[in-house]
């Protein structure tokens, strides 16, 4: 029973200790990505650096034990980072003490429904959500997120984004504001990144992050108006076990649920693609179990909503990952960062950081297909259009709802124009 429960503690009960040297280089190797991403996907959210590498400790660590997939790395993304600030600074002033502390109390939520949704067997849901509708969103939201970086890319200062047509209408009008020390730093930054991601993809940000730390201490460029990510708190996450009140729930509730439907959607579709490989199966509600848990746990150390990642999760397994004790020496290696290493990143430019986002958030643009799916499909090209461009030119959350809801139509209307067609998946 306790097996059933935890799939990764079956696993390290049975553990192959062949495996070990793979596991070890696996989970080292994802290490030096995740405490780049975690910091960065911790500013998309608008919260403290630490906060961001909080997430990358304990959620890890219950999902290595719950979860189903032994590769799935589960921490801090960006489309949920981006869900959270947007949906939490429309009730709360960004950056703010309310701020933070609602943001931290969405990863109650999320986890509560995620684990309620899978104690009840109910993850069949998911697939009555179109793929057309999650193309389009994280396409979408993933130019939003790098839009919102070029300001620290080039040094300027602007307002929120509100939509894209004059979030670029103000950026061209302040690029003569530019800092030229950060606009140098930002574009090698970013140069780098796409030349290492040829030749040494996973370790490219710690390489790029420590060059332009250095850079920058050694010649005092945070005195020239180079904005620095400044003091990282040492120390483990302490344990904070708040519950909210009922408005505060109800008030969160519409934008937890969001993150909740497309976090697990996400790292349901990574945890699939890894285990097709291998030729594993993934057990939809024990992975709702898993990251539910996991969400739970962050919100316990005083962190954000987490789900799996792409990335980590390719490099996870093309590293040669064979468990999940990968994730677990992962997990302590970010812990051991955060006990003795935080204060190396005080001269962390932000124009590198805003680089480092952009090359992460650039492999979620998928639009190249939308040409042939007009041809073989044009109804779900029509899905993935209008989310997309209602995400990016009216509001992110009305967006999703405008794709769900065109989603939901179009398959009512093809049962019943058509219903013995099996109809052909995106």
């Amino acid at each position: 029973m306790l097996f059933k429960l935890m799939p990764g503690l079956y696993r390290l009960s049975h553990y192959d200790r062949s495996y070990l040297h793979k596991d070890i280089v696996a989970g080292l190797i994802v290490a030096i990505l995740f405490i780049p991403q975690s910091m960065a996907y911790a500013t998309i959210a608008g919260v403290p650096l630490v906060v961001g590498l909080y997430a990358a400790t304990v959620p890890l660590i219950i999902y290595a034990l719950f979860g189903s997939c032994k590769y799935l790395s589960v921490g801090p993304v960006s489309i949920v980072s981006l869900l959270a600030y947007s949906g939490v600074s429309s009730i709360a002033s960004p950056h703010s003490p309310s701020f933070i502390e609602l943001i931290l109390l969405l990863g109650l939520l999320v986890g509560a429904i995620h684990l309620l949704l899978g104690i009840l067997r109910t993850g069949f849901l998911f697939d009555f959500i179109s793929q057309a509708v999650i193309t389009g969103f994280t396409s979408a939201a993933a130019i939003i997120i790098a839009l919102n970086q070029v300001k620290s890319l080039v040094g300027i200062s602007l307002p929120p984004y509100e939509d894209a047509v004059s979030y670029l209408v103000l950026l061209a009008s302040h690029l003569s504001q530019a800092n030229l020390d950060t606009l140098v730093i930002g574009l090698s930054s970013l140069c780098f990144l796409l030349l290492l991601k040829k030749v040494a993809p996973a370790i490219g940000p710690l390489l790029v992050i420590s060059s332009s730390i250095l850079l920058v201490s050694q010649l005092a460029l945070d005195q020239r108006g180079v904005d620095v990510v400044g003091a990282i708190p040492s120390g483990l996450p302490k344990l904070i076990i708040t519950f909210p009140t009922m408005e505060t729930v109800l008030m969160l509730l519409p934008i937890a649920t969001t993150i909740a439907f497309i976090s697990f959607l996400e790292s349901y579709a990574v945890a699939k693609t890894v285990a097709k490989k291998e030729k594993e199966v993934i057990q939809t509600n024990q992975e709702l179990i898993g990251l539910g848990l996991a969400n739970l746990s962050s919100s316990f150390i005083g962190s954000i909503p987490v789900a799996g990642a792409l990335s980590r999760t390719a490099v996870n397994y093309q590293s040669g990952a064979r468990t999940n004790l990968a994730l677990l020496i992962t997990a302590l290696f970010i812990i051991i960062t955060l006990l003795f290493l935080t204060p190396l990143f005080y001269y962390l430019p932000k124009a590198t950081l805003a680089a480092v986002i952009i090359l992460a958030v650039s492999k979620l643009v998928h639009l190249s297909h939308v040409p042939k799916l007009m041809r073989s499909s044009p109804l779900d090209a029509l899905i993935l259009l209008s989310t997309f461009l209602a995400t990016l030119m009216i509001d992110i959350f009305l967006g999703l709802l405008i794709g769900i809801g065109l989603s939901m139509f179009v398959a009512l209307v093809k049962k019943l124009l058509f219903p013995y067609k099996k109809r052909n998946p995106l």
